[in-house]
């Protein structure tokens, strides 16, 4: 264990103080196997923090927490790919059944896809709700969120080779 560097003499100033005692840890080989030796610092700042705000942001991140708009933008993307797989799933039954079914049963699946339809645009008003409000709290617009465009999720369905 090391020992306390003691106290600062008062005819030295602070900073050539600290420098004293920085090189003689140095010299006594305290600084030797800390973690990460040789690698370059990594750059922690968040540049869209105000400096004021960058410690506060530190000590949440330090301790394993993370903003709350961030938290919130991970679970909005969990549940847009929830969806999607849903939607897929089902849109490759539907395909499925449509090759197996006879002709004078297609009504009813057509009734049944138009449901799983109906199912999938009510999820996404529901998220495209969560995606406006997360917009309004990010610090910044290169962080917000699209909204769910129905056309284009289903022309990227029906396109789709899987």
């Amino acid at each position: 264990m090391s020992e306390t560097p003691g106290r600062k003499p008062e005819d030295k100033h602070w900073d050539d103080w600290i420098e004293e005692k920085i090189r003689e840890a140095q010299q006594q080989g305290l600084f030797d196997d800390l973690k990460g030796k040789g690698s370059p610092l990594p750059n922690r700042r968040n540049p869209f923090l105000p400096e004021a705000r960058q410690l506060a942001y530190d000590l949440l991140r330090d301790s394993g927490h993370t903003l709350p708009w961030i938290e919130e933008g991970k679970e909005i993307d969990g549940r847009i790919e929830r969806a999607r797989a849903v939607l897929r799933r089902r849109y490759h039954w539907y395909r499925a059944e449509r090759e197996r079914r006879p002709d004078h049963r297609l009504l009813e699946l057509e009734q049944v896809w138009r449901s799983y339809r109906h199912d999938f645009e009510e999820e996404a008003a529901r998220i495209n709700a969560s995606i406006r409000i997360y917009n309004l709290k990010v610090p910044t617009i290169s962080l917000q969120k699209h909204v769910i465009i129905l056309e284009e999720e289903y022309e990227r369905l029906f396109s789709s080779n899987d």
